[in-house]
């Protein structure tokens, strides 16, 4: 069984944003397949994980002694905060202490970088990338890494469509939100890097908008205290404590909403729109990162525009008669996935 070390920083639950579900999901899979071994600055309680207290570049005794004792054919390293210059920086210092493992680079976000960090990432540069961002493959391409369009995972086994035993109205009542009104949600952190003052107008058109925020949303992360008091004022719901069952939000939706422009803005694929149709709700997105690419209109049930359109749009939906919302490419692309990881690492 091939010995693969993953380094990340953390792996403690909630699991309620893109990065932490998709390295988690990463972490189960690898643990069924390879002799794992994981370096972590915070996780839960397991003989694979080795949490280690070290500065912000890795280097430690400590993380040299894992790697020396364990001695990987394969390291996995995905930061959290994606392609950084810390990040390639950390890679190599990571790399040199495994000497003789093949280094792999998960990045799920495109980053900016100064001339000069550019001009060092390029002497430092990855062996193997892996991204949904297509900007941030583009960029590996010019500098020459090797690398791939990721798709991400999606938990199937929870994100589904709502039980014939339950009703919409019943969760609505559960989360204390209008049982008549015509739902649109949005997941995700509260900062302005999300545009979501483009969801005012919706709300002013009749539909009650409810936005979800993250509970681990990184400090640097969180917008300010005016943004949600004026999502708020708008008749926005909030809801920005931590939801055991997400996946009732989204069954309880009419339409799931992305409006997202910034390419630093969300991770390459976000999550969300995966989850919102593994749930069989129609998705109205801004054409971001590599949703296209992956996703398409899958099958009719995801619209794409600018933020200018989703009013429009919205009305569009609503006179829709396609019943076919369960016809969706998510299982597809969970396959993919695992084959593209595993091809990766056992080549």
């Amino acid at each position: 069984m091939k010995k693969v070390l993953l380094i990340t920083e953390y792996l403690n639950p909630p699991y309620d944003e893109g990065i932490k579900k998709t390295v988690f999901n990463l972490y189960n899979n690898l643990k069924s397949n390879y002799h794992l071994k994981v370096i972590s600055r915070s996780a839960f309680d397991d003989k694979s994980i080795h949490v280690v207290d070290t500065n912000a570049l890795f280097i430690s005794t400590e993380v040299k002694r894992i790697i020396k004792d364990f001695k990987p054919e394969i390291i996995l390293y995905f930061p959290f905060a994606s392609s950084t210059f810390a990040g390639y920086l950390r890679l190599k210092i990571l790399t040199y202490f495994a000497k003789g493992a093949r280094s792999i680079f998960i990045a799920l976000q495109a980053k900016k970088l100064k001339k000069w960090q550019k001009f060092i990432v390029r002497i430092i540069r990855p062996k193997y990338a892996l991204t949904p961002s297509p900007e941030l493959k583009s960029f590996w391409d010019k500098i020459n890494v090797k690398c791939e369009l990721l798709p991400l995972l999606t938990n199937l086994n929870i994100f589904k469509p709502l039980h014939k035993n339950k009703s919409k109205k019943n969760l609505r009542r559960k989360y204390n939100l209008p049982v008549d009104a015509f739902i649109i949600s949005h997941m995700g952190h509260l900062n302005e890097g999300r545009n979501l003052q483009a969801l005012i107008p919706l709300q002013k058109a009749g539909c009650q908008v409810v936005v979800v925020g993250s509970s681990s949303t990184p400090k640097d992360s969180i917008g300010p205290t005016s943004l949600k008091e004026e999502l708020l004022n708008e008749g926005i719901i909030i809801l920005d404590e931590y939801i055991e069952h997400i996946e009732e939000i989204y069954q309880l939706s009419d339409i799931y909403i992305f409006p997202v422009i910034a390419k630093t803005g969300s991770i390459g694929m976000p999550l969300s729109i995966m989850e919102a149709r593994a749930c069989g709700i129609p998705v109205l997105t801004t054409d971001f990162g590599s949703l296209k690419t992956f996703l398409d209109s899958d099958s009719g049930n995801i619209y794409y525009s600018e933020p200018e359109g989703f009013c429009k749009l919205v009305k569009q939906i609503k006179k829709d008669t396609n019943t076919n919302r369960l016809n969706t490419k998510v299982h597809e692309l969970n396959e993919e996935y695992l084959k593209i990881i595993h091809n990766t690492i056992n080549t």
